[in-house]
């Protein structure tokens, strides 16, 4: 099961409903409790929001979602940003995203700025893994 689903889509508050759908179908798949699954859609949208308000005009967002089968999921989220600088990791909408999942990392590599998401069916699969 760990193909990755990889996404491309137009950085655009339109379609971060797709990021949104694609994450809460790999939870779904990889059996996460609702809850959990509300905590990684949650993440993945204030992810792609957190990029769309850096990227370069007519940029796109790629999205790849990796999940495993011991129920682990990656999600990494990267864009072309116009100062390439990472996201202040200060913030509250980083203390947010620090709860809502196993692990968060931020990267910039250039312009390219990725996060990647990792979390778990439960905290407890977190710990043994």
């Amino acid at each position: 099961m760990s193909s990755p689903i990889r996404l491309r889509l137009p950085a655009s508050s339109a379609w971060v409903v797709l990021a949104r759908t694609t994450a809460t179908a790999c939870c779904a798949r990889l059996d996460f409790d609702i809850d959990r699954l509300e905590d990684v859609r949650l993440a993945v949208d204030e992810v792609v929001s957190m990029l769309i308000d850096r990227v370069e005009p007519g940029a796109d967002l790629q999205c790849v979602f990796t999940p495993h089968d011991d129920g682990r999921l990656d999600i990494a989220i990267s864009a072309r940003t116009s100062r390439g600088s990472l996201p202040e990791t200060g913030t509250f909408a980083w203390a947010v995203l620090t709860a809502l999942v196993d692990d968060i990392t931020a990267t910039v590599d250039a312009h390219d700025v990725t996060v990647v998401l990792r979390t778990s069916r439960s905290a407890a699969s977190a710990v043994e893994a």
